[in-house]
């Protein structure tokens, strides 16, 4: 498989990932697959996201299933607001 690296592709896009651990509030799961899901909402109650329990180390990884030149990656925090 090849990418080419000038297109602005998200190859992680769906892709199994995995986090440290799993956040649940009032019985909703905050799966790691939240994260690269496509969903862009960032409320925590009406768009689920990636969330792990509080941890000294936390991590999240996803696997692009081939060995890719990456030249960004981009996050976006979750919204704490009730917006």
């Amino acid at each position: 498989m090849s990418v080419d690296a000038r297109l602005d592709v998200n190859v992680a896009l769906n892709r199994p990932s995995y986090q440290v651990s799993t956040f649940i509030l009032g019985g909703i799961y905050y799966y790691p697959n939240y994260a690269n899901d496509g969903n862009h909402g960032t409320y925590l109650q009406t768009a689920p996201c990636a969330h792990t329990l509080v941890s000294t180390n936390p991590w999240w990884a996803v696997d692009l299933g081939v060995a890719l030149y990456v030249a960004g990656v981009k996050f976006t925090n979750r919204d704490s607001s009730s917006t």
